[in-house]
């Protein structure tokens, strides 16, 4: 087996963030030293963006746009690179962006924010839309925290999109919850309680629409799902995500199932 390869020495500061481009031979590269770069798996610098301190970025699953944060032209701001023309868009956010996720069909963007609200851009191209638009980012929900003492955030938060057809929003938080929006709604389903620290990262099971997991500051890593039944009779009312348990969390309205919270090492 070949060693892995290292990249020249192109960042001169922390590198913070990296995604793939889809056909699994690029990828790029951001960091606090104001560059993103595109690679090829053998370490061979493509292409150059300069610009701000790069706090996260993600590319289009059709690998055909790269979103970042932009520091430089403010922390508020997030630039939509084509990849195919070298064109660039800006969106301008209302407070401090900590995260960027991507949907699969690469239409929608969720863009966690320091003031403890996550917004939902559409991104898709204008012809694509119903009704068609003149613009072609544009904020169509807004997600915010409910019983937040702490307005201003400390960490960066992640979401993400989950479920069939990934029609929830699911968020950790720094109350120690997990909350869980409608993504076409923006109803808030649910507020799950059972971490001792701030829940840091979510991901939703990519081939089970009823299994997520949470990583918190508590050193622990849960993973969520739906609750049993017994004797035929659901544990908790049957309703959207009503039935969603914490796999051993002790909690009077979840039930216990036979399975025990993942403990980072």
């Amino acid at each position: 087996e070949a060693p892995p390869q290292q990249l020249p020495p192109r960042h001169t500061d922390s590198v913070t963030t990296c995604a793939w481009l889809s056909c699994g031979q690029r990828f790029v590269t951001g960091g606090f030293d104001r560059n993103i770069y595109m690679w090829d798996i053998h370490g061979n610098e493509l292409r150059q963006w300069k610009g701000g301190r790069i706090n996260d970025l993600v590319v289009t699953p059709d690998g055909k746009y790269l979103v970042s944060t932009h520091g430089g032209l403010s922390e508020k701001s997030i630039v939509i690179h084509d990849l195919e023309s070298g064109t660039e868009e800006t969106i301008m956010e209302t407070h401090a962006i900590t995260s960027l996720h991507i949907s699969r069909d690469g239409r929608h963007l969720l863009v966690n924010l320091q003031c403890q609200e996550i917004h939902l851009w559409d991104i898709s191209d204008p012809k694509n839309r119903s009704p068609p638009s003149t613009i072609r980012a544009k904020k169509i929900m807004v997600f915010q925290f409910q019983g937040l003492q702490e307005k201003h955030g400390r960490f960066v938060i992640r979401s993400c999109f989950g479920g069939s057809d990934e029609s929830f929003i699911v968020s950790g938080s720094e109350d120690s919850q997990v909350y869980i929006w409608h993504g076409r709604t923006g109803d808030l389903l649910h507020v799950l309680p059972g971490h001792s620290g701030t829940v840091n990262a979510v991901s939703w099971n990519p081939t089970n629409p009823h299994v997520f997991a949470s990583a918190s500051d508590d050193h622990t890593i849960r993973i969520w799902g739906l609750g049993p039944s017994i004797a035929g009779t659901p544990i908790v009312p049957p309703g959207i995500l009503n039935r969603f348990a914490l796999y051993a969390a002790k909690i009077p309205q979840y039930s216990l199932l036979n399975s025990e919270s993942l403990h980072a090492k």
